[in-house]
């Protein structure tokens, strides 16, 4: 019986041990599929295979497979777009069926409102069509404080396959020990349903909206192999990937490796009880600001792993588990530039938004 057990544990770690060597993608051709887009926050695709694109301004564009591009006007309500707000993140919720030929259907938007005094994240739902574009707009939730900051937002929603949506929220910058408040919508991750409730059984009777805490600027965030995976900027150092239980706490600005702009330690401890530890922590940072997950074969050495892209490393990496814990390599770096978003299509290629006044959408395929 020790000899069965002994060769089982040894076949799960060469399983794992050539994982860790096959995480990279050698050949491969990237094409640039769309450009001219002015500070694009998010991409999502739609059943037809065309992309939606997010403007921090106020706009969605439809960028379709033949590569032509249109326009919607997207009005929010006291929409704010300073510094790192604006549109921030669009999820399909419903409709959209390419087998039913429907051009129509339900968007989750969350997005900054207010003014420079006074500002939070918002989200709101919405029907899209192709014909009559953004309409029937209707508040969801926002978050319960107010700030005078133009950063740190979070923003990405997520589907849960239980029901329900959670969304990021940052700590304001300035607000940092909010994310340890309970009561305190900032630096958390926030649960809720399409009408604006709490999920069932909340981690906290006392905050029933809080899912988890202590998060700084969480930007990722997707469900993978039954888990809730996200991440989030440090401040200079300290970028994390974390695995999110409901209820945990995920220690900012408790615990952190990285340090404050000005160079001066922000915490003494990087560990702390009752606290939870990254998987991955990113320093130097590299700014994390987007994630995916990769379940295909095309590139079959990147199966079953998370792809994360960044702003300051201006790469993307393939995130994955190996025998001595988690793993982050970078696979593509040639771009050279700010990488926004990250998504993969029903045929496992890999599409990457860029950032900025003029960014692009490239298709990154097998050769």
């Amino acid at each position: 019986m020790n000899n069965i057990k002994n060769a089982v544990a040894l076949l799960i770690l060469l399983v794992l041990s050539v994982k860790c060597c096959l995480a990279r993608v050698d050949d491969y051709v990237i094409r640039e599929h769309a450009s001219g887009l002015a500070f694009p926050k998010s991409m999502t695709f739609l059943p037809d295979n065309s992309l939606l694109i997010s403007h921090k301004h106020g706009v969605i564009t439809r960028v379709t497979s033949e590569k032509t591009l249109k326009e919607f006007s997207l009005p929010l309500p006291e929409l704010y777009s300073e510094g790192q707000g604006g549109v921030l993140d669009i999820l399909v919720i419903s409709g959209f069926s390419e087998s039913h030929h429907t051009t129509s259907g339900e968007l989750l938007i969350s997005y900054s409102k207010g003014t420079a005094e006074d500002n939070r994240l918002a989200i709101v739902s919405a029907t899209f069509s192709l014909s009559e574009g953004i309409t029937n707009l209707k508040p969801v939730f926002e978050v319960n404080d107010g700030k005078d900051t133009p950063v740190h937002y979070g923003g990405k929603l997520l589907k849960l396959p239980e029901g329900g949506y959670l969304v990021t929220t940052g700590d304001g910058f300035d607000y940092r020990e909010q994310a340890q408040v309970i009561s305190s919508h900032l630096g958390k991750i926030i649960g809720f349903t399409l009408d604006g409730q709490p999920l069932p059984s909340p981690a906290f009777e006392e905050a029933p909206y809080v899912y988890s805490l202590g998060h700084r600027n969480p930007q990722g965030l997707v469900h993978f192999n039954g888990d809730i995976y996200q991440h989030e900027h440090g401040p200079d150092g300290g970028d994390e990937l974390n695995l999110i239980v409901k209820g945990n706490n995920y220690g900012w600005p408790v615990i952190t490796k990285g340090l404050d702009y000005s160079g001066a330690r922000i915490s003494p401890f990087t560990q702390y009880k009752g606290m939870e530890n990254p998987l991955v922590d990113w320093t130097p940072s590299i700014a994390p600001s987007s994630m995916a997950v990769y379940t295909h074969t095309a590139f079959a050495s990147l199966e079953n792993t998370l792809l994360v892209s960044s702003l300051k490393a201006q790469q993307l990496f393939a995130v994955y588990e190996a025998a001595n814990g988690w793993k982050a390599v970078p696979i593509i770096d040639q771009l050279e530039t700010r990488l926004r978003d990250v998504k993969v299509d029903a045929s496992g290629n890999i599409w990457v938004l860029t950032d900025g006044e003029n960014a692009k959408i490239f298709k990154i395929s097998p050769s």
